[in-house]
């Protein structure tokens, strides 16, 4: 008998009832454990692959909230609005080396 075809928009669906049940957000991986333990995911590293890569899209067509990701950080230049902004902050990270023409001990 062959496997039972994985119908994603009942999964996305079941997905986005888990992740909205949390009060602070939720990771990837707790929502593949919630859906391996309701039987609605078979555990398997191919099928967490599938289930980001479908929460990913519906993520990115505003179908599905937000999940948290506590490996990854987000690195955002520094902007500013305008230059003189700019000017004002550059003034606190002005510093000389203290330990400049000191022979090493």
């Amino acid at each position: 008998m062959a496997p039972e075809r994985i119908r994603w928009p009942a999964v996305v669906d079941r997905a986005r009832e888990i992740v909205e049940s949390y009060e602070g957000g939720v990771t990837l991986r707790q929502v593949m454990y919630r859906l391996v333990s309701e039987g609605v995911l078979p555990h398997t590293p191919s099928m967490y692959r599938h289930l980001s890569s479908h929460l990913a899209q519906a993520r990115r067509e505003q179908r599905f909230p937000d999940l948290i990701d506590t490996l990854r950080e987000i690195h955002v230049p520094l902007a500013w609005p305008d230059a003189a902004a700019f000017l004002r902050e550059a003034v606190d990270w002005f510093a000389l080396d203290r330990t400049e023409g000191q022979r090493p001990v």
